[in-house]
């Protein structure tokens, strides 16, 4: 008995040495932090990464927290976290602060807002996707519209969508500030006129039949901004020069969740449910069809992406003319991307 137990120990000690002992992932475990702004189907990649097991699988354990709009980001400015999922223009405008941020990966190449008017408004004026979009910012003067808050990207859209359209959206139009649910049930009560949303939000306006979508990127509207680099990884510039293989890994499980949504439709719209319960099924299942559409099978950060980001920025108000970026070298790497 003693022999065999002796022999037993030998046996696994002369494993250990050879090569046969636990995954090299196990034995190189790493551990960070990430901050998601919010609960929305377009970060369905980070939902992914973390609910499928793609990160553990590489070796990474990644702590996920919702800190509520540009929060997330001031988290990894404030080194609270290490990295978070933030839009292109945010970036920008942080580097711009001086408040140094460099993004490592990108994950979405849309600019995923819709412009929600309430169905009275929108049935009186005759509006659909299909309007001219002259004759659908006239259709806003003198109403008030919602966005999650002031100089947002969500502003930005709006600022963008009247200008195009002929008409100023200082002057011409009341801003408001609400959260996407609270917005819908503004709609609901004629509180608002229209509002700035994305999907699966905008899409329960219509089936809820308080609103109808009058404009929209993912169908069609303002091509000349696409790709746009909607979703970046951002991390502090010293961050990824030393811990470069939390960086390697982060974005290797990134990858793998990009072709995951591609390659395992199913799978992945069940993940999202489970993150996403309290949304419609139906509006849920369109949401995901959309992010769907714009994921890509690279986690590289577009140059084209991040100009458009900055377009938008410049149209809507959120930056000013020399203030811009005359390059992007410096806030974006594609060392850890594939």
């Amino acid at each position: 008995m003693v022999k065999n137990r002796a022999k037993v120990i030998i046996a696994a000690a002369a494993a250990f040495v050879l090569g046969f002992g636990p995954p090299a992932a196990a034995q190189q475990r790493e551990e960070t932090s990430l901050a998601l702004p919010a609960l929305t189907a377009f970060f369905a990649s980070t939902y992914i990464a973390a609910d499928a097991g793609l990160w553990t699988k590489h070796g990474l354990d990644v702590k996920l927290t919702q800190i509520t709009g540009i929060g997330a980001m001031n988290a990894v400015l404030s080194s609270s976290v290490d990295f978070s999922n933030s839009s292109g223009p945010s970036i920008i405008r942080s580097n711009i602060r001086g408040q140094k941020l460099v993004a490592i990966g990108s994950t979405l190449d849309a600019l995923p807002f819709e412009l929600v008017v309430r169905k009275d408004i929108a049935d009186a004026a005759g509006l659909t996707l299909k309007t001219p979009i002259a004759k659908r910012a006239e259709a806003l003067k003198g109403k008030k519209v919602s966005v999650d808050s002031p100089n947002t990207i969500v502003h930005g859209y709006l600022r963008y969508f009247a200008r195009a359209g002929g008409i100023n959206p200082e002057r011409d139009m009341t801003v408001a500030s609400m959260q996407p649910e609270v917005a819908l049930a503004g709609l609901k009560a004629r509180e608002i006129d229209g509002a700035v949303l994305s999907t699966p939000f905008s899409a329960a306006a219509e089936r809820q039949g308080t609103g109808k979508i009058v404009v929209s990127s993912l169908a069609g509207d303002f091509p000349e901004m696409l790709p746009f680099t909607f979703n970046v990884i951002p991390a502090r510039p010293e961050f990824c020069n030393q811990k470069p293989g939390v960086c390697q890994k982060l974005m290797d499980g990134y990858l793998d969740a990009l072709n995951f949504i591609q390659d395992k439709p199913k799978e992945s719209l069940e993940i999202l449910q489970k993150r996403m319960g309290g949304i419609d099924p139906t509006d849920l299942a369109g949401a995901f069809e959309h992010v769907r559409k714009w994921t890509p099978r690279t986690t590289k950060v577009l140059e084209e992406g991040m100009r458009h980001s900055q377009e938008l920025m410049l149209a809507g108000q959120m930056i000013k003319e020399d203030e811009k970026l005359t390059s992007f070298a410096d806030i974006y790497t594609n060392k850890f991307t594939k």
